[in-house]
């Protein structure tokens, strides 16, 4: 039996379909309507290749060091939001900003792979880490 192709490789498929097919050929408010969904389906299977590198994994790690607390990743970001709230995280600690930082560039890699300002900020991230094993 043949296996069936990703499902990121079906979504590009349909996606350069739209772009390079469909489009041409539609007046200029059925080309917007289908470059909106030629970017819909972009965002999808870019979310989907996301999902399967377990950034959640890495996010999960940073709320712990935050927190102090495991849990599921909404409840560790419910409680980081709470910390932030009452003061005890101020934007002056570094793993506060890595956290914002790291959670910002997985959004806009889905959102707006090509923005310029993402692209930037993703290569200069390395700089911009703090140091894993903080001396205090």
């Amino acid at each position: 039996m043949q296996d069936l192709p990703e499902n990121t490789a079906l979504l590009a498929s349909v996606e350069a379909f739209l772009k390079e097919e469909v489009m041409p050929q539609l007046d200029p408010a059925g080309g917007f309507r289908a470059r909106v969904s030629a970017n819909v389906l972009g965002m999808v299977r870019r979310h989907l290749e996301q999902a399967g590198l377990d950034t959640a994994h890495d996010e999960r790690e940073l709320l712990t060091q935050l927190t102090g607390r495991k849990g599921t990743l909404a409840g560790q970001t419910a409680e980081l939001c709470r910390l932030v709230a009452d003061g005890t995280l101020t934007p002056d600690n570094p793993r506060l900003r890595d956290y914002l930082w790291l959670t910002t560039l997985a959004k806009l890699a889905v959102d707006q792979p090509k923005y310029s300002g993402y692209l930037r900020a993703r290569d200069e991230w390395a700089g911009f880490q703090a140091d894993p094993n903080p001396q205090h």
